[in-house]
């Protein structure tokens, strides 16, 4: 199989947050009510530990497919807890159930439990079906995005403070520019996130992140 991923461990700044990491790529566990696990974006190279540190957070009841790439995991993870419901968008299903052959559930029944005050948010203007969990613990705001944001590659400190984009997200990610960038700002109007959790490279903490994480998809409208 590979490289395994590593074991789930707690971030400390959101409650109710797991994460796990193989190389660049990172699945987050989020617990849900009645000692249930929803698994947003899993990452291959599931082995003894990593599934013992999930057994002790609780029961794996949903994998979340984040966008319609993030899909490699998926066969390797619904074997492994067959009695999990895979989820998705319905624009991410047609060309996951396509590439997969698997069947997902919208994310109606997900939303429900997940734990207050956490949300998802389907961002407009993107052509993946990427959603996002939106979530506040201690007047800190967080999001879990997919491939709309990552960290820089390498980052000596526990957090990185700087957003980047993916090379390939402003083509294969974007359909329209000016609808993402002024949803984006309103977003950022009403709740400016002091986290994001990325599924690729660094954790991104800092004060100004909100307004950085703009300003690159502000760049986007001019090219």
């Amino acid at each position: 199989m590979g490289k395994e991923l590593s074991v789930f461990e707690a971030v400390n700044e959101i409650e109710g947050v797991y994460i796990a990491t193989k190389g660049a790529l990172r699945c987050s566990a989020i617990q849900l009510p009645s000692n249930k696990l929803c698994l947003y974006s899993p990452v291959q190279g599931l082995g003894i530990a990593v599934k013992e540190s999930l057994k002790s957070l609780g029961e794996v009841t949903h994998l979340l497919a984040p966008n319609h790439y993030h899909n490699k995991g998926l066969e390797e993870y619904s074997k492994a807890f067959p009695e999990a419901k895979l989820c998705c968008t319905q624009n991410a299903k047609p060309r996951l159930e396509k590439l997969t052959s698997l069947s997902f559930s919208s994310l109606e029944e997900l939303e429900l439990s997940l734990p207050d005050p956490a949300s998802f948010v389907e961002p407009p203007g993107l052509k993946t079906g990427e959603v996002w969990i939106k979530t506040s613990h201690k007047n800190q705001v967080s999001w879990i995005v997919t491939d709309a944001f990552c960290g820089p590659k390498v980052t000596k400190e526990q957090y990185a403070e700087q957003p980047e984009l993916l090379g390939t997200f402003p083509s294969y990610g974007i359909a329209d520019r000016q609808v993402y960038f002024d949803w984006l700002t309103q977003q950022i109007r009403i709740a400016s996130p002091d986290m994001i959790i990325p599924c690729h490279v660094s954790i991104l903490s800092g004060a100004n992140l909100g307004t950085d994480a703009l300003k690159l998809i502000e760049a986007l409208l001019v090219k």
